[in-house]
């Protein structure tokens, strides 16, 4: 086997083995109810900084969500917002972000409550950020091309 054969070989097998992992990663999170979401603002500081990941859970139910649980939610149908409850009252969670000065101007409801954030991975949305680009889906759809027709040629002894 040539030397090239040997490097095309170990890239294609580290590709391919990456993409299936993050593919089966996202797959088992998403059964499991788990939603990623991308923070677009520092409403919350330190504990969410712009460009994390947060990871929430749809199953934590909106019951049982407690004081000082931070919180996704809708405010319409193409914005999402994440902050810390504050109170619970009978009309609904009173949110705030960390690093506002007050309070939501509207309480979370069952209807737009979609589920609690179990942990972030800081600076991890620019990469999501990207890629919801139009530049990101070229790369994407290249990438995905690449994998395919370099699957046809790859043999391995």
């Amino acid at each position: 086997m040539t030397k090239g054969r040997k490097i095309f070989n170990t890239i294609y097998k580290i590709i391919s083995t990456v993409v299936i992992t993050v593919g089966a990663i996202i797959l088992i999170l998403y059964l499991c109810g788990i939603r990623l979401y991308h923070v677009k603002s520092g409403s919350m500081g330190e504990l969410l900084p712009v460009g994390s990941v947060c990871f929430v859970s749809t199953y934590v139910g909106y019951e049982d969500i407690k004081v000082g649980d931070v919180i996704s939610f809708r405010v319409s149908d193409d914005i999402r917002v994440t902050h810390r409850a504050e109170k619970i009252t009978a009309d609904g969670i009173i949110t705030k972000g960390d690093e506002n000065n007050t309070n939501d101007p509207d309480p979370v409801t069952k209807d737009n409550y979609i589920g609690k954030t179990v942990f972030a991975i800081p600076h991890l949305g620019a990469v999501f950020g990207f890629f919801r680009t139009m530049g990101g889906m070229i790369v994407l759809g290249i990438t995905g091309v690449l994998i395919i027709v370099s699957g046809l040629f790859y043999k391995q002894k």
